[in-house]
């Protein structure tokens, strides 16, 4: 009886961890894990040719990327001067792959985004 509980547990366990990996794999698409904020608002409007160079954008970074999270775990500040230095590269890339109505929105997005940026700093340490 005990070794049937066991193997129970043993399948949900394994059940449970596939469905979320299945479901990390699914939340991909242009942008990474999260998405791009930037690309709110268009995601649904894209091309399958948009997605696929947004796609292979960010893929080109990705290593940068990569190193930016790394480096956040030991230096923060340098970490998001890096990540912003990143974005300024990335943002006329994908803005010229863009619809001129798709690149209003993500316009309006990158101001909302410098905005939040803005508002979320901390204050200057004295």
């Amino acid at each position: 009886m005990k070794g049937i509980r066991i193997a129970t547990l043993g399948v949900a366990l394994l059940v449970g961890s596939t469905t979320v990996a299945h479901a990390q794999q699914q939340q991909g698409g242009p942008g990474g894990r999260r998405g791009n904020m930037m690309l709110m608002g268009i995601d649904s409007t894209l091309s399958a040719e948009q997605k696929t160079k947004i796609e292979d954008i960010t893929k080109k970074y990705a290593p940068e990327q990569q190193a930016v999270r790394e480096l956040m775990q030991s230096d923060r500040e340098g970490a998001m001067k890096k990540m912003g230095e990143l974005r300024a590269k990335m943002q006329p890339e994908i803005r010229a792959v863009l619809t001129p109505d798709q690149q209003a929105v993500f316009d309006k997005n990158l101001e909302e985004m410098a905005k939040r940026m803005t508002r979320q700093a901390p204050p200057p340490a004295i």
